[in-house]
């Protein structure tokens, strides 16, 4: 199966690069990528690939139907297409022609992947039963497609017994992959902060309810709530990324923004932090005579790694390349989760896209470059997951 395998995407591999090197050129942002869409749609016509699209805007779902006789279960797998308001300056033959957009997290690798995997398994329908579902989704850099796809069935008819998704990894060399099970990526929830405070001059603060002293002691003390509230076990992070207030040397504003990201792997610590903030903030206004308003935003769920899936997708990955468990969870987020959480047997697996004579920039820099080479080894995986999973 590993020869038939690596013969099939061997064939198409060149044909997907090309792919590949068009929609990097062509960058959408999230829930714009009617473009990139449209290309998928183009090749899936193109190897009678059965497909529903305009789904969640701009999401397509392929589906490839196993002809060998079997037990029927259901594969999804899952790649994200959007990219990032980002001026690329990688230096790539084939880099963004789209001024302040750029394919700066890997989603052109990931949607190429899965193609190229479509195209394979498609040549193999009969070496496998039952149903693979192709879900190629917008937004993920945003508010995430996950979930609105979801909400329109991409999971019944048939339901989906497995979901599986990789992410490129700059910090590992191409040819490996890390593997996960449990905790792998945090809720990248946000909050904002308004103390209404009384303005004036800088030469008599005593008259004033100065917001700025109000959101120094706010800052330093949310930034250390989960050290005393939380196990010292829980991986967490409170980060106050955005502070603006003040127009001149020796004027007291009379109010301040504070806003930032809270990262943890349950909802226990999300209500915990989320009250300890609002509770924290509030005290300390009232202290400086200050008002406060509050939100706290949850975006996407935990992404928590199924233990088999995890163990089964390592397995195939073995075949094709070389594998390491990673000893720690990520404090990024990946809106995969709703897909964990609806589907318990799923996981997301990283895939190293360095080469070994290139600096890896982290993902989101303007800098970020991710191997063609890739694209072989994401697909390898995903078509022997899929014929050992359905089998």
């Amino acid at each position: 199966m590993v020869d038939e395998i690596k013969k099939n995407i061997a064939e198409i591999l060149p044909e997907i690069i090309d792919f590949r090197h068009k929609i990097h050129m062509r960058p959408e942002l999230s829930f714009e990528e009617h473009e990139t869409a449209a290309l998928v749609c183009s090749v899936l016509d193109k190897y009678g690939i059965e497909y529903r699209s305009g789904i969640a805007g701009t999401g397509v779902l392929g589906i490839i139907k196993g002809e060998k006789s079997g037990a029927g279960k259901t594969l999804l797998i899952r790649a994200d297409m959007d990219a990032l308001p980002v001026c690329e300056k990688s230096g790539c033959a084939f880099a963004s022609e789209k001024e302040g957009v750029m394919h700066a997290c890997g989603h052109d690798i990931h949607t190429s992947t899965l193609l190229c995997c479509a195209v394979a398994l498609n040549k193999m329908r009969g070496s496998f039963s039952g149903t693979v579902k192709l879900m190629f989704q917008p937004g993920e850099e945003t508010t995430g497609g996950a979930e609105p796809m979801i909400k329109t069935g991409v999971l019944e008819n048939p339901k989906v017994d497995s979901c599986v998704a990789l992410h490129v990894e700059p910090s590992m060399k191409v040819g490996t992959a890390g593997f996960k099970s449990g905790p792998f990526y945090a809720c990248p929830d946000e909050f904002d902060i308004v103390i209404k405070g009384r303005g004036g001059h800088a030469a008599t603060p005593q008259k004033c309810a100065d917001p700025l002293i109000a959101a120094v002691q706010i800052i330093t003390a949310i930034e250390n709530l989960p050290t005393r509230l939380l196990s010292p076990l829980d991986p967490a992070a409170v980060s106050v990324c955005m502070v603006n207030g003040g127009t001149a040397y020796n004027i007291i504003p009379d109010s301040v923004h504070i806003g930032g990201s809270v990262r943890v792997f349950s909802d226990a610590d999300r209500d915990t932090i989320e009250n300890a903030i609002g509770k924290t903030a509030n005290n300390i206004c009232a202290i400086y005579g200050a008002e406060c308003e509050y939100e706290y935003r949850r975006l996407f769920l935990p992404l928590i790694n199924d233990k088999n899936t995890t163990e089964l997708l390592k397995k195939s990955a073995e075949k094709y390349l070389e594998t390491q468990m990673l000893s720690e969870p990520t404090m990024a987020g990946e809106d995969f989760s709703y897909l964990t959480d609806a589907v318990s047997s799923s996981a997301l697996f990283w895939l190293g896209c360095t080469e070994d004579d290139c600096e890896g920039y982290p993902l989101h820099s303007e800098r970020f470059f991710a191997s063609d080479k890739c694209i072989e080894y994401g697909a390898e995986i995903f078509c022997d997951y899929a014929i050992n999973f359905l089998n």
